[in-house]
């Protein structure tokens, strides 16, 4: 048998393995060894896989071929270029040896040298002009291509130069959510609503001959309209007609990669601000708490230690400087917990008829005795009911709306202060209510420091301050408190500011009148 196969083998310069079901080789041929890669490996009881390693990762196939499942394995056109000028080209087939005589199961491995031919096809396709030639290159190019392109996971769009599609692989239909009858013959405007990015692209290069541009994220949409962004990079391939060109886009779905990225970014944000809020409230206990604590320990040493020196009216006035002082720590305690409460989602919005109007009126004339005549403050209000005659209570005529009175007062008592605060000395100070039956509008109007461009995003975080403040005091939590409090009312606050001529918050909240 084995004879036999050595003279039919020789005329056809093929030579011959004989290995086991482990794939060991128990018989080689004379001339093997240049096919093999390294030949030193192709030897007597080595694995075969040493030697051609193009058999590595089949051995499932080979497996049936020994089990009479499959007929043969085949394997062409194997390279084994050693030298660049002296390329060689071998054909490997393997089929099971059904010899009775042997308890197990071997097969023969014949390569076959076809560098001739191999080299031949190829001058073939470059010189003959042929059509049946040609035309049957181009059906194994082709089959060669659709292979590949079916087998990427990328998707591949090609167009004209117009953008019309021309093919597309799976992946762009699962990408796309669209089936391949769907998406030839459209324009690829289809799933890129931002074509015109890509119409540019092909009309830089057909008229400058300029590189057209790689990796580009657009973003697309699939069949039923999601958006997804797509990494697309985009080649040009000249067509069987001279002068006309077809654009292959390859493009892979980055929306998740974005998305991680987006979260990773405002992780990092989140930490820098934490990091800020840190820095800023450390910098606020420091100024804040410090001066009132001066004071408290300067008063109460002066009371020890010139007791029976000073007199009872300046034992008086440091004890109004050591409760000012306490007073003022507290309140100061009292909003670190209000914040707190709110960034835990622990303060609670807790409505009840409260008459608006006598609240606005009260704390006006509150902050009239904290101000003194150092500012001049006034109370506009605004009725806009479309009813004609509002409901009134049993007492009086007070209309009442449910809302949570404490935060109301937190919000004005808030706003107002920092007007007067920020205004100059003999500064004005408006406040204006206006009703209807929907809801309340609140504007309160200084003239003065203003707040500068590069600070109003930030205005409303907590411990955070304008930068033209100077030594105003001041704590930073106050427009935080009120943003919490307009939001527990489903309310809005804005404001409109210019330097050195005033700010005006607008709050508005919506309404509900109780009779």
């Amino acid at each position: 048998m084995i004879n036999l196969l050595k003279k039919l083998l020789a005329s056809r310069q093929t030579e011959y393995l004989i290995i086991n079901s482990e794939l060991k080789i128990l018989e080689v041929s004379y001339g093997l060894n240049r096919f093999a890669a390294p030949p030193k490996l192709a030897v007597l009881g080595e694995d075969i896989r040493h030697s051609f390693p193009e058999l590595a990762g089949v051995e499932e196939f080979l497996e049936e071929v020994i089990n009479g499942q499959r007929e043969s394995f085949e394997y062409e056109g194997v390279a084994r270029s050693l030298e660049k000028k002296s390329p060689l080209y071998i054909n490997i087939s393997i089929i099971a040896d059904f010899n009775e005589n042997i308890r197990e199961k071997n097969l023969f491995v014949f390569v076959e040298d076809v560098t001739e031919k191999m080299v031949m096809q190829q001058q073939l396709v470059q010189n003959s002009n042929e059509s049946n030639l040609l035309l049957s290159s181009l059906a194994a190019s082709e089959d060669y291509i659709n292979k590949i392109i079916t087998s990427m996971a990328d998707a591949l769009l090609v167009t004209t130069s117009s953008g019309v599609i021309k093919t597309v692989n799976r992946a762009a239909e699962i990408l796309f959510d669209y089936t391949k009858e769907e998406l030839v013959g459209q324009n690829i405007s289809m799933v890129i609503p931002k074509e015109e990015l890509l119409h540019k692209a092909r009309q830089k290069y057909l008229f400058l001959k300029e590189q057209i541009s790689q990796d580009v994220e657009l973003i697309c949409q699939n069949k039923t309209g999601d958006k997804i962004i797509v990494e697309l990079s985009c080649s040009v391939i000249q067509t069987n007609v001279e002068g006309i060109h077809n654009f292959v886009y390859i493009g892979r779905n980055i929306t998740e990669r974005k998305k991680e990225e987006e979260e990773i970014r405002q992780a990092l944000e989140q930490e820098r601000d934490l990091r800020e809020l840190r820095g800023r409230f450390f910098s606020m206990v420091t100024h804040e708490f410090g001066n009132p604590l001066n004071t408290v320990l300067l008063s109460s040493q002066l009371l020890r230690s010139y007791e029976s020196e000073i007199t009872e009216a300046e034992k008086d006035q440091y004890l109004v400087y050591i409760e000012e002082s306490t007073q003022e720590m507290l309140e100061l305690l009292n909003d670190v917990r209000f914040i707190g409460k709110a960034d835990a989602g622990k303060l609670k919005y807790k409505p009840a008829p409260v008459d608006l109007i006598k609240v606005c009126s009260h704390i006006t004339e509150s902050i009239k005795v904290t101000a003194s005549d150092k500012h001049i403050i006034s109370l506009t209000i605004n009725k806009k009911f479309k009813q004609k005659s509002p409901p009134k209570s049993n007492k009086n005529d007070a209309i009442f709306f449910l809302i949570d009175e404490k935060l109301i007062r937190h919000i004005l008592n808030n706003l107002l202060s920092n007007a007067i605060k920020y205004s100059p000395r003999g500064g004005e100070v408006n406040f204006q209510l206006t009703l209807n039956d929907r809801r309340a509008i609140f504007l309160i109007e200084d003239k003065g420091i203003g707040i500068p461009v590069e600070n109003q995003k930030k205005l409303f975080e907590s411990f955070y301050r304008a930068s033209n403040v100077g030594k105003i005091a001041g704590t930073g939590l106050g427009l935080a408190i009120v943003k919490q409090c307009v939001e527990l009312h489903s309310g809005t606050i804005d404001f409109a500011t210019e330097v050195g001529k005033g700010t005006t918050f607008r709050v508005e909240i919506p309404l509900q009148r109780v009779s």
